[in-house]
């Protein structure tokens, strides 16, 4: 009899305990190689972001990688930049909603050498990245007046 009640309560609670991440979304998957693994979804309609005295904490089924400046200059503090994918292995997006002309992209390595410039043409500029080592690298975007920002890119 204590076994049967024992199983019974284990059954009842197993569910619970086998929950896994899980969400519809439009669509996603996985991949792997000798390097690692990855996964990936797109369209996730529903998280939650949770923010707090100890830190800040996204719930949901993957994961935001954050992509700040490390330096910024006061007259580019208002441009919003975004740099997708980041890490990345074959390109990166540099997207400005808001373009201005004028802007160079500068990318160096982190020992400070100059790997390649380039000026952005239209709010959304790609820079093949598929050649450059596995590493981190600075990415400035300065205007005409030599005022710039930096942010960090990963090259998986």
């Amino acid at each position: 009899m204590q076994s049967i009640t024992f199983i019974s309560l284990a059954l009842a609670l197993l569910p619970g305990t086998l929950t896994a991440q899980q969400d519809v979304v439009a669509a996603g998957g996985d991949g792997s190689s000798s390097e690692g693994s990855i996964s990936y979804s797109i369209g996730q309609v529903v998280y939650t972001n949770e923010i707090s005295a100890e830190g800040t904490i996204n719930h949901g089924v993957q994961q935001p990688y954050s992509v700040t400046p490390i330096f910024v200059e006061e007259p580019l503090k208002l441009i919003d930049v975004s740099l997708f994918p980041n890490p990345t292995r074959d390109y990166v997006l540099i997207s400005m909603p808001e373009f201005r002309p004028g802007i160079t992209i500068s990318v160096f390595d982190m020992q400070g050498d100059l790997l390649e410039e380039k000026s952005m043409q239209s709010a959304q500029t790609l820079l093949f990245v598929h050649e450059w080592s596995a590493a981190h690298y600075i990415i400035r975007l300065c205007n005409q007046s030599r005022n710039c920002a930096e942010y960090k890119l990963i090259k998986q």
